[in-house]
Parts: C-alpha cells; structure tokens; sequence
C-alpha cells in the first residue's frame, strides 16, 4: 500500500487562482491591486495558464465533497435531503415536504422561565452523525458543532421566536421568554443486566454538560445542545430500587433566535442556590436551584462564552469570551464588576486561585494572572507555543495546571503569584501526548503519596497520570478506540475516570492502575462529553452526559469490581 500523499495549498496558488478569476470576470482594476499587493509577478505560478472558470470548478468540487460527507449515512434524512448546498452557508438537511411526517410531539411547554416538571411524551428527534475520528475531535471548552453535522427534522422544525429584549433580558421571572421547548422523560431506562446504571431521559439534543451540586447531594444539573438546562432530583438508593433514578426535571429554557445555542460550561455555585451557564448564543444564564431565573445577561459584542466559574466564597462569576475576554459579575447585585481585556484572541478557560485573584488562558497561547481590582496581570505565563485549551488548580490552590494544542501540559508554580510576588520557579513540562492535550484534572489530595498526582488526555486517544513534581509519567492508559473526551477523579482519590468519543467509560485503580470495570453506551449516537463523581456520605455516583440526549447515572456503590475491600 502506497503512503497518502500529502495536500500543499499555498496562499500564492491561491492569489493567482483568485488573479485568473477576476480577469476572466472582467475586473481588470481588481486583478491590478491582486497582482500589485501580492507581488504576483514574482510569483513562480504567475505565467501559468489558468483554464478560465478553473475557480468555480474547483468550488463546485468542494460542494460535491461537503454532500458526501454531509450524506455518507444514507439514512431517511439524508436519502430525502431536498436543502442545497452553498458556499457560505453551513448545510443543515431538510427533508422532502411531500413525505408524510414520521415524528409527533407533546404541546409545547408552559413560559419557560417558570418552573414546571416535565410530562412524558414523545419528543423531537436530532440525530448527529457518528463520532469523529481522534484527529478531528474539538477542544473541551468549544461548541461542538463544528464536528457533528445536525440532522434537523425540519417536517416540524422548532420555532424559536426572536427575543426583541435581547439587550436588556428579565432579571426576574415576570416577563419570561417564549418557547415551543418539547421535552419528554423517562427514567428508567436501563438494560437489565446492568443494574448500576440509570438513563434520564429530558433532553432533545447532545447533553454537552453536568454538574452535581455541592450542598444537596440529590440534585443533579445537566445542559445540552439546545440551551435547555434540566434540574434533577434524584432518589436515595434502596434495596428495592437499586437503579438510580429521579423526578421528572425542573426545565430552564431561556432561548433566542439563533442557529447555534450550544452549553458550554455549568457550575453550580458553592452553597449550590445558583446555576450558571455558558453558550455560544453569546449568553449568560443563571437560574436558582428551583430552575427560576436569576440573571441572563446578552454578551453579544464579546461573542460566545466558553467558561463560567463561581469564586471560592460565591460572590463573582467568571465568564470567559471568544473576543478574548474575561468578565467578572457581582452575583448579589446581578451586574457586571469588571471587564479584562488581556488576550489577544478567544478565552478558552478561566480558573480562581483565591476570591480575588484568577487565571484565564486562550487561543493566544498566554495564561495571565489577575487580580479583580488590577488593570494589568500580575503576572504572564507565557512558555506554551499554542493554544492553551483548559487550566486547573491542585487542591490547595498552590500549583496550577495547562494543557495545549503543542502536546504538553504544564505546571507552574502560583503559591507566590496569587500574593502579588514574582514567580521565578521555572514550570515543569509533562511531555509525550502525540497531539492535542485537551483535558487535565488533579487527583483529590492522598494522604499516602509524597508528590501530586495530575491527570491528561489527548486527541491521541490515551490519558496518562504525572508525578507533578517531576513531570515523571507513570502510567499511559490506551484502552479507549478514539479521543477521550472527559477525565476525573473520584473525590476519594481512589479510581480515576476516562470516557469519550467511543462511547466507552473506564474506570481505573489509581494505585495499581488497571481498567476495574468497564461500560458501553447504546445505539448510534453513542458519544460521552462530560462525566461528574460525587461522593457523599454512602452515595458515590458518576453523571454522564451523552450524544444520545440521555443523561447517564452510574452507582459506583452497585459495582462489585469498585467497591472498597476491607
């Protein structure tokens, strides 16, 4: 088998494809500009002859291309497509209109900034395509849709009326927004041979996000595609209902008049009475544990939020930008404290070192160090030589942690930092991911090790545990088919979790650092974005947020292989 050969597209092919272009049309004053600003004569391309509409054949060629990537499934949707396709446009598939509808739905939802449980009742259904390969997975903290292609069942398509206070958006629940959200729920979906996991079903769309709260064991939050946030109460686990199951949710819809409403982020604030999220309709919403809303704020001109975190004491919210930057909220007066505008490029993370001081980190490559009523950083951590795509403190909030598009991940030294003193540790550089590294967690503190433990997955497919001390690797793990998309700890430090766009979760033994058990989501869609370990008391549980649209709950307690042997 003969190797791939490689594609090389240069920018002076392509200013003398866009030359031959513009003179074939006619525009001779623009094909002068061309050639001058682009020193075409100089170009090794610029005598050769350019078959006139060589431009649009070749565009033509990328359409058919896009169809096929685009149609590759063959199934009803797909087969009866009757959308075109189009340069600017991204392609969503709409069906024949003469076919007879094959999917019917509950009424739509009372206003949505109210909360009511949801009934049961067949819902919309959004198929995404399978999972992409390792190469082509996105980064934690993006909107996933540049790597899913949406089926949108267009027969009966989801109306999502235009919200003309787009500027200035209810802080209370008197004026809520419109909506036609449709939801179902059942919470019993499980295989019957596999007792330790329970599927909630509530969500339309690919559940991106979720997040058990810190101060009520029993609630669980979780977000999906369709900017939906679902609230759960979960029931306490007993000998007659091992399965973990729940309520029907609490549903927080707060929804505007664009394409793409993705969930980025969710985090509950320490006393657990708030939930914030993060969206690439450039929102922020926050609503109390209740599901009402508290706050939601447009930051159209910033663009998309990638991030939002809570401090330490709950009294500001960290929201990061794709304009590169980063706004601090006074959460009791719902209004903005203060804007910080240090990255040159899109905010991919935020992170606090203490209530008053925090990191952010970005696309430019740079982590800065800010402290909330500074202009300037106190400090620039600038030694990755790309993208910095997430960054976490350890435990005691002394070392911090970042992963980046070069293959490394990194751990400085903040102790002296967050006081306002220069740090003059040198980082320590953990090397051997074969591309993207784009998640990283610490292990809760063990009492038993002499040195850290921090955690890091890759596009490459593998997740490997570090000495963070010596940048040492002690363990690679291997056993997932394509890119890990979510990693954690339990909070006891004992296991270690890896999931991703297999559809498979792993779970290790920390010290001896084997597999320990093992499962598999269903069906096509079969991806898992995020999982979350609580442990509290008896209960020890991880949530899941899968493709599918479900939201998977694991009772660890109810897995013989991970239960602790006295």
């Amino acid at each position: 088998m003969t190797a791939t050969q490689p594609f090389v597209i240069t920018a002076d092919e392509v200013n003398c494809l866009i030359h031959a272009y513009f003179q074939d049309s006619g525009f001779v004053h623009s094909a002068f500009v061309l050639r001058a600003e682009g020193h075409l004569e100089k170009s090794e391309h610029f005598g050769q002859h350019v078959p006139r509409g060589e431009l649009v054949e070749l565009l033509s060629k990328a359409l058919l291309y896009s169809e096929a990537e685009a149609h590759w499934k063959g199934n009803a949707m797909t087969n009866n497509c009757k959308a075109p396709f189009t340069i600017l446009n991204r392609h969503v598939c709409s069906l024949d209109p003469s076919l007879p509808p094959t999917v019917t739905f509950q009424p739509p939802l009372p206003p949505p900034d109210t909360v009511h449980p949801v009934t049961n009742g067949t819902a919309e259904k959004r198929k995404a395509s399978t999972s992409p390969a390792p190469e082509e997975v996105p980064k934690e903290k993006r909107a996933r849709t540049e790597e899913m292609e949406v089926d949108s069942m267009t027969t009966s398509t989801e109306q999502r009326p235009a919200d003309s206070r787009a500027q200035s958006l209810p802080e209370t629940v008197d004026n809520p927004v419109p909506s036609t959200s449709k939801v179902e729920v059942e919470t019993h979906l499980v295989p019957p041979d596999d007792i330790a996991v329970g599927m909630l079903k509530g969500h339309n769309s690919e559940v991106f996000v979720c997040a058990w709260n810190p101060a009520n064991k029993n609630i669980l939050g979780t977000g999906s595609k369709d900017t939906v946030m679902n609230i759960w109460h979960l029931h306490e686990p007993s000998p007659n209902e091992p399965t973990p199951t729940s309520e029907s949710p609490l549903t927080f819809v707060h929804r505007v008049d664009v394409e793409q409403g993705d969930l980025t982020s969710l985090d509950w604030s320490p006393d657990g009475k708030l939930l914030a999220a993060g969206s690439y309709d450039t929102y922020l919403r926050i609503c109390d544990s209740s599901g009402q809303l508290y706050l939601a704020e447009s930051m159209q001109k910033k663009g998309p939020v990638f991030a939002t975190r809570f401090s330490p004491s709950g009294q500001y919210l960290l929201t990061a930008s794709i304009d590169g930057s980063v706004c601090a909220w006074d959460i009791p007066k719902k209004a903005l404290y203060k804007q910080y505008r240090h990255h040159e490029r899109c905010c991919l993370d935020v992170e606090w070192l203490s209530d008053d001081v925090f990191v952010s980190c970005g696309v430019d490559s740079n982590i800065h160090v800010v402290k909330l009523d500074t202009d300037a950083p106190l400090e620039t951590l600038s030694i990755h030589s790309d993208e910095v795509n997430q960054i976490k403190c350890n435990p005691q909030r002394t070392l911090l942690a970042s992963c980046s598009d070069d293959g490394t991940a990194r751990i400085w030294d903040v102790g002296d930092v967050k006081l306002g003193r220069a740090s003059s540790k040198k980082p320590v550089t953990l090397s051997g991911h074969t591309s993207t590294v784009s998640s990283i967690a610490w292990c809760p503190e063990d009492q038993t090790a002499d040195y850290e433990i921090l955690a890091t997955s890759s596009l490459d497919g593998t997740a490997r545990l570090w000495n963070s001390s010596t940048g040492e690797c002690l363990t690679v793990f291997n056993d997932h088919m394509a890119s890990i998309y979510t990693i954690s700890f339990s909070p006891d430090a004992r296991l270690f979790a890896t999931a991703g766009a297999d559809g498979h979760l792993h779970i290790y033994d920390v010290k001896s650092r084997e597999v320990k058990w093992s499962w598999r989501a269903s069906g096509e869609r079969i991806a898992i974005f995020e999982i979350d370990w609580q442990q509290s008391g008896d209960l020890n549980r991880i949530a899941l947020g899968l493709e599918s649209g479900l939201v998977g709950v694991v009772d660890v307690a109810q897995i013989p292989a991970l239960r602790i042997r006295q």
